[in-house]
């Protein structure tokens, strides 16, 4: 007599269960939530870093030396979890290469925005993105990217250093490749008009060139992709 296997078909169905595929409508919609949650939290925390940081400087002026420490704290806090979360992967990825002026130490970049477009209009973003600088060593950040079709990558200086900003490298990794190297550079402005600090320093594939922007000003930059 054969007696039905009825724990055996019990385990073998919920196995399966646990190890169906996702289906492809809960990742998009993962997706959109995550990025809505992105959009929406990026410009608190730049308003709130923008307070932290005029808090520090008023309590300096005041000679509050403890007040701001335990502010500078919290910025230090905030600048490990942002560069936690965008921890360098193998997946889509834009790289941004920072400058010091050579070494000179007296510019650089504190804070971007960074995008994407198609045809003109944005598809994805992210503000306020905290960017290494080091007066001796080039620091760079590095943006996990959702797998989008874009056509142009723009960077948006926010913050410089000493309110002397320029860029040295913009790379965008799709499937392994850069496709904004050797891409057409669109910029803002560029630095008393130097030839040696063009925008197309921004796209060649060398580090040690870099572009730079007019003191005390903002300044934005397009990269057009190849493919």
């Amino acid at each position: 007599m054969i007696r039905p296997r009825v724990p055996l078909l019990a385990f073998l169905l919920i196995t399966c269960i646990s190890v169906a595929a996702e289906p492809p409508q809960l990742t998009s919609v993962r997706a959109s939530y995550s990025k809505q949650i992105e959009a929406a939290t990026a410009p608190i925390t730049a308003k709130y870093v923008e307070y932290l940081e005029n808090l520090k400087r008023d309590f300096g002026a005041k000679g509050d030396l403890e007040g701001a420490l335990a502010v500078q704290n919290e910025l230090d806090s905030l600048a490990r979890s942002e560069k936690a979360a965008t921890k360098p992967t193998e997946s889509d990825r834009i790289v941004i290469w920072n400058q010091n002026n050579n070494g000179n130490g007296d510019r650089g970049t504190e804070r971007i925005n960074v995008s994407l477009l198609l045809g003109g209009r944005e598809v994805w973003s992210k503000k306020s993105i905290k960017i290494a600088w080091d007066p001796a060593e080039q620091g760079k950040v590095e943006i996990p990217t959702p797998a989008v079709v874009a056509d142009t990558v723009r960077v948006e200086i926010t913050k410089a250093v000493n309110n002397k900003g320029g860029l040295a490298e913009v790379e965008f990794f799709q499937g392994g490749r850069n496709v904004a190297a050797g891409g057409e550079v669109r910029v803002s402005s560029v630095w008393e008009n130097n030839p040696n600090h063009l925008g197309t320093m921004l796209a060649d594939g060398v580090l040690s060139t870099y572009w730079l922007i007019p003191n005390d000003a903002d300044g934005w930059a397009e990269i057009v992709l190849k493919r």
